[in-house]
């Protein structure tokens, strides 16, 4: 339509002042996208971190149940899953409903289960969840130093990739934020 009108009437100067305009529009909307793609990225890893420690803070009170209030595993998860954030709550009472109920053949087969069930979606590294999976097959057949002992181990193994990804964490953060930006600028120079 627009071409069309500018033959008539011989107005080619706001044609091409028009398409740059879209082409400017287009650049700018170019760049915004990719800055949030990378902020998005960023957001994930700093996520990831949160749920580790967070994740962290669950199995230290969980650990302090066993240790300190003498609870069998079953309420000590009941009582730690009774103030937790989802997925974990889910996950926690979940759990203590098996383990009451007695569904499942073992501890550690209805551990496994409710970890893959309501974690595996988590922003967690697969190898915390896989991890975390296994731990339930020291738990609540050995006596309760060995209990502790084993969450002291999953909590130090947690500690150490902790640590890993937080000297990475603000370099990816950075490097996602620029990858945005500069893939935006780039394909807007490439369209223009």
């Amino acid at each position: 339509m627009i071409i069309a009108e500018a033959c008539f009437t011989g107005n080619w100067k706001r044609l091409r002042s028009e398409w740059k305009m879209q082409r400017c529009i287009g650049a700018m909307l170019i760049i915004i996208a990719t800055t949030g793609w990378g902020m998005c990225q960023a957001w994930k890893i700093e996520e990831c971190y949160r749920q580790m420690r967070y994740l962290r803070k669950l199995i230290f009170r969980l650990r302090s149940e066993l240790q300190y209030s003498r609870q069998m595993l079953p309420e000590a998860v009941l009582l730690t899953g009774k103030d937790a954030q989802e997925p974990y709550q889910s996950w926690l009472l979940s759990l203590y409903e098996r383990l009451r109920n007695r569904q499942g053949t073992s501890l550690s087969v209805i551990w496994q289960e409710e970890v893959k069930e309501y974690l595996t979606d988590a922003e967690l590294p697969e190898e915390i969840v896989e991890s975390l999976g296994r731990i339930g097959s020291e738990l609540g057949t050995i006596d309760l130093q060995m209990q502790i002992r084993t969450l002291d181990l999953y909590m130090e193994s947690m500690e150490q990739r902790m640590e890993e990804l937080h000297a990475e964490e603000k370099e990816r953060i950075r490097l996602h934020r620029c990858i945005g930006i500069t893939a935006g600028i780039f394909l807007s120079i490439i369209l223009l």
